[in-house]
């Protein structure tokens, strides 16, 4: 635990110090996030709060080398989950800097997501089998198949779910507290829980500038950079390091994933694009009942809470 509280608080410390100087330096140069179809600020506001959170991450795992090194534990970079995790983080950051910067068609965005999936798969992040009431199902060639969609699908959920301040980053916290639990729980997923805990501190540092009325948001950067760690340490959850249910990730995950299928549903019935953006998300929902922003918000964290709950009880 001393390798991933370290991991927590250099990120933490990291993220608080990084994110008001990245908001500064994107304001100047222009770099800011528009109102538009899916979004609700009315202003424009600094979009590369994920830069932030990407750097925290990685001076937080750094951290945790070190401090495994000192105390006669180190973690092993090119054994286990671990290479595709940190690979895969960063090339996907990459692409939501991109992305931020100078836009990306959605297509594109997509075809390199799933490069970036197969890269991380290529690098041992893959999921080999299913576990469940019915026991344990090796999918064998359908691995990569599985592994692909099941990365690109969080991607896309935790992005789609970015559209009120505070509300995605809330949502990938608390999905990250329920794998650290069920991964210490284990006793078996050690190099993954620093992950988790610089993860947690890079949001947590974050999102005390990202509450509504927030002064600087994640954009694509932040969005897809979170929703890759979150499948990669569900796929890393459910695999033979620890082997908790494929469904338990998928419980934890719950309210991203089912608002990206609604989404992708009502697209389809309505013959628009799908990856066309619209004010029909379940937070879009509720903010026309009548809710406030804030309320809105910390609303969606208590179901994120819930289903995190509901998926550490049932994979434990």
């Amino acid at each position: 635990m001393l390798v991933s509280a370290a991991a927590f608080l250099v990120a933490l410390a990291a993220s608080v110090v990084l994110t008001p100087v990245i908001r500064v330096a994107a304001t100047d140069a222009g770099f800011l996030d528009e109102p538009e179809a899916r979004k609700v600020h009315q202003v424009a506001i600094p979009r590369l709060g994920g830069v932030a959170i990407g750097t925290a991450f990685y001076v937080g795992m750094a951290a945790a080398l070190v401090v495994a090194r000192a105390i006669g534990s180190p973690l092993k970079l090119e054994s286990g989950h671990l290479p595709g995790i940190l690979v895969g983080t960063a090339l996907i950051a990459g692409v939501g800097v991109l992305d931020d910067l100078q836009g990306m068609h959605a297509r594109v965005k997509l075809g390199a997501q799933v490069l970036i999936a197969l890269v991380a798969y290529g690098l041992g992040l893959s999921v080999d089998r299913l576990s469940g009431p019915w026991g344990t199902l090796d999918i064998g060639a359908w691995s990569i198949v599985v592994t692909v969609v099941w990365v690109v699908a969080v991607i896309n959920a935790v992005n789609l779910i970015d559209g009120l301040d505070g509300l995605a980053s809330g949502v990938a916290v608390i999905a990250m507290a329920a794998f650290f639990v069920l991964g210490a729980l284990s006793g078996d997923a050690r190099p993954i829980l620093p992950v988790l805990a610089a993860g947690a501190g890079g949001i947590l540092g974050f999102l005390r500038y990202n509450l509504h009325p927030a002064s600087i948001i994640m954009g694509d950067t932040g969005s897809m950079l979170l929703g890759f760690l979150l499948a990669a340490v569900g796929i890393s959850l459910s695999q033979p390091i620890v082997s908790v249910p494929f469904w338990v990730p998928i419980l934890a995950l719950g309210l991203p994933l089912a608002d990206t299928a609604w989404a992708v549903v009502r697209r389809l019935f309505a013959r628009t694009p799908v990856f066309a953006p619209d004010k029909q998300h379940i937070h879009h929902l509720l903010l026309r009942s009548g809710l406030s922003h804030r309320v809105v918000t910390v609303l969606l964290w208590i179901v994120a809470a819930g289903l995190g709950l509901a998926a550490v009880l049932l994979g434990a």
